[in-house]
């Protein structure tokens, strides 16, 4: 069984265009005939089992990077990982909210603070 989102991860809304003069309200009619405007429990499971896989991969290419270019700070290293992620975003290769974008950076800060031996690695990424 998949481990639950933490409370911290951010859920997604439902974006959506409606066209028109006239206002609108988009929303999803859950199984309980409540109105949401959120994804629903498997949608966000999804989201946060792929930021999570994607936050545990940045910790072998993040070490890497940190091993090839000691010259480089941290913070300095963080912030190229952080546009990289933006650009794949940007070019629709990912799929990633904002704000789901700084909870993989969170994680990965924290994935860094552990000792190798703990933390998932991957040193041919």
């Amino acid at each position: 069984m998949p481990v639950p989102p933490p409370d911290d991860f951010p859920r997604r809304t439902i974006l959506s265009g409606l066209g028109g003069a006239v206002p609108k309200f988009s929303a999803r009619e859950a199984a309980d005939g409540r109105l949401s405007t959120f994804v629903t429990d498997e949608e966000h499971q999804e989201a946060y089992e792929n930021a999570l896989d994607l936050a545990s991969q940045l910790v072998g290419y993040a070490r890497r990077k940190a091993r090839e270019n000691p010259a480089w700070t941290r913070e300095f290293n963080l912030q190229r990982v952080r546009d990289g992620i933006k650009e794949k975003v940007r070019s629709r290769e990912w799929d990633f909210t904002p704000d789901e974008q700084e909870w993989i950076m969170r994680q990965l800060a924290d994935l860094l603070e552990q000792p190798e031996a703990y933390a998932p690695t991957d040193p041919e990424r």
